[in-house]
């Protein structure tokens, strides 16, 4: 617990999230509530820097206001080394694959490009903006099952035409 209380404390790993940087308690709170949704197939994984290594992050799906909500922190350290794509993809895959699920959301504050580009590259689309109490926005994406696995199928049809 401790692990995962420190990578959702940092503002860097968690400050483009709406809600922001967390503390232990909400921590604490938010394992409890996945705990109980990987009764429904939903709830939060570890990420670790290698099996049984360092936990790095989490990563996963939970309901929200009636919405299926992906979701994911990654500590700082780790950024950039296509992690987070690998694991949200896997993700949503699972979502709808094994649960079939017709439609995941996601969202984050508008100023994060990055994350926003990778969810883009993920087939997930902007559905909905509105302010937040900050000079800012919140962004929200959805995927759609037929599109989401059509998208993997153009995805694998282009690696195996590459030489």
């Amino acid at each position: 617990m401790d692990e995962l209380a420190r990578i959702g404390s940092d503002p860097n790993t968690r400050g483009f999230l709406w809600e922001g940087p967390t503390d232990y308690e909400t921590t604490t709170t938010n394992v409890r509530r996945w705990l109980k949704e990987y009764e429904r197939g939903l709830g939060h994984l570890a990420m670790r820097s290698n099996p049984g290594g360092e936990l790095i992050g989490h990563c996963g799906l939970t309901e929200t206001e009636g919405r299926v909500v992906l979701a994911y922190a990654l500590h700082k350290n780790h950024w950039c080394k296509g992690l987070a794509p690998e694991a949200c993809e896997g993700v949503l895959r699972y979502g709808f694959e094994v649960l079939g699920l017709e439609e995941i959301w996601t969202g984050t504050r508008a100023e994060n490009v990055a994350w926003r580009g990778m969810i883009e590259d993920l087939g997930m689309t902007l559905q909905e903006a509105e302010p937040t109490d900050e000079a800012s926005e919140e962004v929200r994406y959805a995927a759609v099952r037929e599109g989401f696995l059509s998208l993997g199928a153009k995805k694998q049809r282009r690696a195996a035409i590459k030489p």
